[in-house]
């Protein structure tokens, strides 16, 4: 039933996706909690000047901040799979499952600049993807490369996701020394931008120091109790199926189908390892949920049993709403 509800594009659908969104983020509000954000080592200038004086001292402020990033990351990831035939019809199921997977824990809700980061990391994964359906795909590698920069602005440490692009122009076979040379501009540009902004106010100085230490930070990593062991591991059992079972129906697929979800996996693993560095910790459940929604949904989609499909996304349910109350 919820399966058929979620995967169209009818104005129920997008009703239904939406009120759960704002359901499970609903205890941002609720929830007292010491601190409003989730993030104490060294932030960047642009978050601690534009972000933090308006939405940093406020829990309603953060959390309806945090809503608006989650929602346009999921309709950006969804936007994504349906533009580039990722699935067979109209779903805004990569919606739904993005907000179960991104909701289970609640340090990774609150409020941080990788949130902010996801956001521009989705529209980056957007503007490589269609980079392949024309004929000079230069201007939307540098397009890739300013949204990755953007984003970095906020969060520092994604500029060492920046590889996961190379990687996916190499996949995509758009990988030249013009198109490397243009998203490294477009990385860079924000950053000049900053420079010069920085250099009339006579504080490059303290710029520099600022990525340095964002770079260089240990976040602490998140002590994982019983249950969070359990919900990771099912996680990493679903994933792994879903990769599994899903290559299994590529040969039945277009090339540029094929050559999208390879880029997803290459994707998840490179996420995974982050995920495990000293270097990231829980911060990068959302990046990790954009790349394993579309994993899990094309697994869903492509059941033939759809009873099936319904109860994996019931147990998604189940998981997600354990986790709010235990993680």
């Amino acid at each position: 039933m919820l399966f058929k509800v979620v995967h169209n594009t009818r104005i129920s659908a997008l009703a239904v996706v939406s009120v759960a969104l704002l359901a499970l983020w609903a205890r941002l509000f609720i929830v007292n909690t010491v601190h409003v954000t989730t993030f104490d080592n060294p932030a960047m200038p642009l978050w601690n000047k534009m972000i933090i004086p308006l939405f940093g001292y406020s829990k309603y402020m953060a959390g309806l901040l945090c809503i608006i990033l989650a929602f346009l990351t999921a309709f950006t990831l969804n936007r994504i799979v349906l533009r580039f035939s990722l699935l067979h019809q109209q779903s805004m199921l990569p919606f739904f499952v993005f907000t179960l997977l991104s909701s289970a824990f609640l340090s990774a809700q609150k409020l941080h600049p990788a949130w902010v980061f996801t956001l521009f990391f989705v529209l980056g994964i957007d503007q490589l993807f269609a980079g392949v359906s024309v004929r000079k795909p230069q201007v939307r590698c540098f397009n890739a490369g300013a949204a990755v920069g953007i984003g970095s602005l906020f969060y520092a440490k994604g500029l060492f996701l920046f590889v996961i692009f190379f990687l996916m122009m190499c996949i995509l076979r758009i990988a030249n020394h013009k198109s490397i040379f243009a998203s490294l501009a477009g990385l860079a540009l924000p950053f000049i931008v900053s420079l010069a902004c920085f250099f009339y106010t006579d504080g490059i100085a303290q710029f520099f120091e600022d990525i340095k230490e964002c770079l260089i930070s240990n976040p602490g990593q998140y002590e994982h109790g019983v249950f969070s062991r359990i919900y990771m591991s099912i996680m990493i059992l679903f994933n792994t199926i879903s990769i599994v079972m899903s290559f299994n129906y590529m040969s039945s697929q277009k090339i540029l189908t094929r050559r999208y979800f390879r880029c997803f996996t290459w994707m998840l693993f490179f996420m995974a390892a982050a995920f495990l560095s000293p270097f990231f910790s829980i911060e990068t459940i959302p990046v990790l949920a954009v790349v394993s929604s579309v994993i899990i949904t094309l697994w869903l989609e492509w059941m033939r049993n759809k009873r099936f499909a319904e109860t994996v996304i019931l147990a998604l349910m189940a998981l997600t709403v354990m986790g709010m109350a235990m993680l």
